[in-house]
């Protein structure tokens, strides 16, 4: 990525108090020229923490970014480069927390999902899925109303949730979920002989 190209996208959409120039002191080295200087180096540190090239330079911009908003390019700044290489470590190790995070929570994700599948015999697996088919049928045949307000509560909805969903009075989702709740088995012994 070219530095000047960047530089003159990010500058373009912010407002005429904030561009480089009205921040920048006399004598102070540009926000053009500073990112022009230590842009490929800033890349370079995140790019073999992240080992994608693509990420660290859009986290070279957010270093970039956040030395724009602080304006820390002062005169009295003798160390710029040394704010943005601590600066592009601390957000190369952020990002490698939270890829780590997101992968360990994406592993218990899966376990969990595995676990939930349930049993891996084909049997129970076909009679699962009748099971499901059968409670679909019972619940078509039901008032829509009806069938609403038993999906959302098996779903874990609240009876308050209920209502907003479903634009009810709160205090009457329990008479309408007990009501759907009488339904549901009345048509389901008449359709499939007895409660699933």
């Amino acid at each position: 990525m070219n530095g000047r190209v960047a530089m003159g996208e990010a500058t373009s959409a912010l407002p005429a108090s904030l561009a480089p120039e009205t921040v920048a002191r006399p004598h102070a080295p540009s926000f053009d020229a500073i990112f022009i200087e230590h842009y490929p180096r800033v890349v370079g540190i995140i790019a073999r923490m992240v080992s994608d090239r693509s990420r660290a330079e859009q986290l070279a911009a957010d270093v970039f970014w956040k030395l724009y908003r602080k304006r820390l390019f002062r005169p009295r700044e003798d160390n710029i480069g040394g704010w943005l290489y601590r600066t592009a470590l601390r957000v190369g190790l952020d990002a490698l927390r939270t890829a780590s995070r997101r992968s360990r929570h994406e592993a218990s994700a899966a376990v969990e999902q595995v676990r939930q599948a349930g049993p891996c015999d084909p049997l129970e697996a076909v009679l699962q899925a009748e099971r499901r088919a059968q409670v679909r049928a019972t619940l078509a045949t039901l008032k829509p109303r009806q069938a609403r307000l038993l999906l959302l509560r098996g779903c874990g909805l609240s009876y308050q949730q209920i209502a907003g969903v479903l634009k009810i009075n709160p205090t009457s989702v329990g008479t309408l979920l007990a009501r759907a709740e009488d339904a549901f088995e009345r048509q389901h012994r008449a359709l499939h002989g007895s409660k699933s």
